[in-house]
């Protein structure tokens, strides 16, 4: 009997180790933010959460940036590079797709020397 139950319990444990980790893979998205030079800061972050969770996806993390390693004339009125970065589950990525949103990846070239810092974000009241 205690051969029976070790056995038992060993399989029970097996089971439990065979399972994927619960948490899965994150990935970073993101969205312009839209903003105009002496006019307007754009999109807001609440708002860019907004559009990914009206899609069915769950925001775990969101932040500002700035494009990197490209040029904007400052003129009133020019965008000014700026963007907003989402930490969603990998699995969500096609439907992030689907509602505007970039791989934050993909904003990265080596070669050209582009990429995105992680700012603070602009209050506005």
């Amino acid at each position: 009997m205690k051969i029976f139950s070790i056995l038992i319990l060993s399989q029970v444990f097996l089971i439990g180790c065979s399972k994927q980790d619960s948490i899965s893979e994150l990935v970073l998205v993101y969205e312009n933010r839209n903003a105009l030079q002496c006019e307007s800061a754009g999109i807001s972050p609440s708002d860019s959460v907004a559009k990914l969770t009206a899609a069915g996806i769950a925001v775990s993390k969101t932040d500002c940036g700035n494009k990197t390693g490209v040029m904007y004339p400052a003129a009133c009125g020019m965008g000014t590079g700026t963007i907003l970065i989402h930490e969603i589950a990998q699995q969500d990525l096609p439907s992030a797709r689907q509602a505007g949103f970039e791989e934050v990846a993909e904003l990265v070239n080596i070669d050209q020397g582009t990429g995105y810092e992680i700012v603070q974000c602009e209050v506005v009241e």
